[in-house]
């Protein structure tokens, strides 16, 4: 056995006898051919005339996922589809080795650099189960809608509302000793000359269940819609040495995005989260200094500016359409009547930037068994900051208003948003 070692390289065992069989002659030949087409670390790296390395390393890459492939998911074929969306692509490329501009720089061995991209496009279902109004409980008729217990829902009016003469403050409110007293709809229908207009108007944007998987009319509505995510990034980096003792790196990177939430209504009252635009700008500059063997100086600057955003101040005034005065348009107001599903949005709309600019001194040094770092950094950080809450208002229905006062599982909140009347 003949052990040779190359400098610089791992040393490598070779036989001084010829293989023993035709297998080991064939796996010999293989390493030889594969040595010499992948330049592979053990194997020496060709040169230029100039004895300069002077060849690049990347690669290409991509990587897929694609619903053609996967089962459908049972909540969809459950509700009676054939598709579940999933189309994922995410692929790129990066090349990195010596600096090289014809005629001018022919490969170095002190500037390299570096550069590398990724994108994603991504577009896929995402399924929820939720709770909305019967189309027979948007017409304020209660007749057969039951609680959670399976009995009719009674609802009540307000306008009823008297004291009881005859409760007794020393007993707890209960059906026989009613503070107040109130009477129910006439055969639990709210009639059609209470029903309040702005309501009426903002259910045109309210969808109709679509499902009946639960019991007592809950778990109505399926929702299965696309989510569409894209994002695209790059980073290039330079590497300079110079004098011997000093070098230089500069980095500037970028990436940009966009969400496309899955839309939980097909319309302006959209509950579900907000589509998102996001954009991030990168850049340092770097110089280390090799003071001697044992000392070592860094000084860094960087900047960052990252910022994200959704909707438009430029959007219709859905207050005014579905006739609701007194707030702003820009989007459409927020309507809360749990259980069910609401209408509208807490935020949006809005705007946010970050930028960030930091300036670092690193001094290291090391005395025997001794190591000593010291660090000074100056920063600045600016942020931008528009995130109006309710543009168009905020109106929280409950239950009270339309119950028999003191008694639970008694009127609704959907019931007092029909008749206009919010927390």
């Amino acid at each position: 056995m003949l052990v040779v070692c190359l400098a610089g390289l791992v040393c490598a065992q070779q036989k001084t006898q010829p293989p023993a069989s035709e297998i080991d002659k064939a796996v010999e030949e293989f390493k030889v051919q594969t040595r010499n087409l992948g330049l592979r670390p053990e194997s020496p790296r060709p040169a230029a005339a100039n004895g300069v390395v002077s060849h690049w390393h990347g690669r290409v890459y991509e990587n897929f996922r694609n619903d053609s492939l996967d089962a459908i998911p049972h909540e969809i074929r459950q509700r009676g589809g054939s598709k579940a969306l999933l189309q994922r692509n995410q692929f790129g490329f990066n090349v990195s080795g010596p600096v090289v501009i014809p005629r001018l720089i022919q490969g170095s061995r002190s500037t390299y650099f570096s550069l590398s991209y990724e994108g994603v496009r991504e577009h896929i279902s995402r399924t929820f189960l939720r709770t909305i109004p019967t189309a027979q409980e948007r017409t304020g008729d209660y007749s057969t809608i039951v609680d959670q217990a399976g009995n009719i829902l009674p609802i009540y009016d307000v306008r009823s509302t008297r004291p009881n003469p005859s409760y007794d403050p020393a007993q707890p409110v209960s059906q026989g000793n009613l503070q107040y007293l109130r009477d129910p709809f006439p055969g639990n229908r709210i009639p059609d000359s209470r029903l309040d207009r702005v309501a009426l108007k903002a259910l045109e944007s309210y969808p109709q269940p679509n499902a009946a998987v639960g019991p007592f009319f809950r778990n109505n509505y399926f929702i299965n819609s696309p989510e569409t995510n894209t994002a695209n990034g790059m980073i290039g980096k330079l590497d300079h040495t110079y004098r011997e003792r000093h070098r230089l790196t500069t980095e500037l990177a970028f990436s940009n995005g966009f969400l496309g939430a899955a839309k939980w209504f097909p319309t302006a009252a959209n509950p579900g989260p907000n589509d998102r635009h996001f954009e991030s700008r990168r850049g340092s500059l770097e110089h280390v200094f090799t003071v001697s063997a044992h000392t070592v100086n860094t000084v860094t600057f960087g900047a960052t500016s990252d910022s994200s955003n959704s909707g438009t101040e430029e959007q219709a005034n859905y207050a005014g359409e579905i006739g609701l005065q007194g707030v702003s348009g820009q989007a459409f107001p927020l309507f809360q009547f749990q259980p069910y599903l609401s209408m509208g949005r807490s935020y949006p709309i809005f705007r946010n930037a970050r930028n960030t600019y930091a300036w670092t001194d690193s001094l290291s040094t090391r005395r025997g068994k001794h190591a000593l770092q010291v660090i000074a950094q100056h920063m600045r950080i600016q942020v931008n900051t528009f995130w109006p809450q309710y543009p168009a208002g905020s109106f929280r229905f409950s239950p009270g208003l339309t119950s028999l006062p003191g008694i639970i599982n008694t009127g609704q909140a959907f019931a007092s948003f029909l008749l206009g009347l919010s927390e």
